[in-house]
């Protein structure tokens, strides 16, 4: 019986863990022996500058406001105040700046992906008003410092977009058929790869001022509803102060000690 079930492992495993993860290994190997993306030091051109300053100021520049605001965040008490539903906004928010920064860093640029960046960032947008407007609405003190920090965190990844249509204007108009382009709609690696040292570099900066940071705000705040020092999201409605019962309050210094919300 066991070796009939690993022989019919064998015959599924194009579905399984294990081909995924071999399929993903092939691709990150044949990635890094494409050719590199070389930018002359020297080059003055507009699209050599234009990749010069995406990839080395603004790309790196988004991550620094990103840790501001989250201290902004821990000092305004978030996880006592608009607690864990606010932190998954901010999650959710850095998801739709996350997956255009990928595709610029790997992939191909197309029709399919210009289009994904140019949703993801008209999201973000949505989202960043959503995001604001819970938090007052929850009791969270967002001062004007944390709102100027807001606004480069809305207008990098701005930039950075309108940069990489610049870039690939004839991949932009082909979104929408202008003058018969079609362009390719699928995804696909780049054909000139960035170096293997930006790349880690970066990567790890965001693990390191993106990732970190908000991962441990939303531990923060679920373990504060555990502890019951906060309640969760869905049992506080808009405009109601975000409070505790008595019995509960007591056991945080930080909890309000209002009536509770219901």
């Amino acid at each position: 019986m066991s070796s009939a079930t690993a022989m019919f492992r064998e015959v599924t495993t194009p579905w399984g863990h294990r081909s995924w993860r071999f399929k993903l290994a092939r691709a990150a190997r044949g990635y890094l022996h494409r050719p590199r993306l070389r930018i002359p030091s020297g080059a003055t051109d507009v699209e050599s500058a234009t990749r010069r300053v995406l990839l080395y100021f603004m790309l790196p520049a988004w991550l620094v406001p990103g840790v501001v605001d989250w201290v902004w965040h821990k000092r305004t008490d978030i996880e006592h105040t608009s607690g864990a539903g606010e932190s998954l906004i901010h999650c959710l928010m850095m998801t739709e700046v996350g997956v255009p920064v990928m595709m610029g860093l790997l992939m191909e640029i197309n029709p399919l992906t210009l289009s994904v960046m140019l949703g993801h960032s008209l999201a973000h947008e949505a989202t960043a008003f959503a995001d604001v407007a819970y938090a007052i609405n929850h009791q969270r003190d967002v001062e004007p410092r944390e709102q100027h920090t807001h606004s480069f965190l809305e207008v990098l990844p701005f930039m950075a977009v309108s940069s990489i249509v610049c870039l690939h204007w004839d991949q932009f108009l082909a979104i929408w058929g202008i003058g018969g382009r079609k362009g390719r709609w699928r995804f696909a690696l780049k054909k000139q790869r960035l170096p293997a040292g930006y790349l880690r570099n970066i990567l790890l900066g965001i693990g390191a001022t993106i990732v970190l940071p908000y991962a441990n705000e939303l531990w923060r705040c679920i373990r504060a509803q555990r502890l019951g020092e906060a309640l969760p999201p869905w049992k506080v409605a808009p405009h109601e102060p975000v409070v505790i019962p008595e019995a509960l309050a007591a056991h945080s210094p930080h909890a309000p000690s209002v009536i509770e919300a219901h």
